[in-house]
């Protein structure tokens, strides 16, 4: 069952042709919020961060549902980023 949820949200990770605006349901995020050059070691060592604590999650939200006898898992997304420009002049 890896990468089910590439199918389950086709509408959202699916590759399009041309750029398009989607709708994003309302949905649970851990996030890095902030400013500067994402090649700054700051950047890497805040998105290791990212990753351990959705890991750790993952992994006790499944120990809990074993527990109980519950078959649940899922899988931690991939990093996304959505960036922006502080201003016109940085463009091209």
């Amino acid at each position: 069952m890896k990468h089910e949820w590439k199918k389950q949200e086709n509408e959202i990770y699916g590759i399009e042709t041309k750029p398009c605006v989607i709708d994003i349901p309302a949905w649970k995020y851990i996030i890095l919020s902030g400013s500067g050059n994402p090649n700054d070691e700051i950047f890497s060592d805040k998105v290791a961060a990212l990753f351990s604590m959705a890991y750790n999650i993952k992994m006790t939200y499944k120990a809990l549902a074993e527990k109980n006898n519950k078959i649940t898992d899922y899988a931690v997304y991939p990093l996304e980023g959505i960036w922006s420009m502080d201003s016109e002049k940085n463009i091209w």
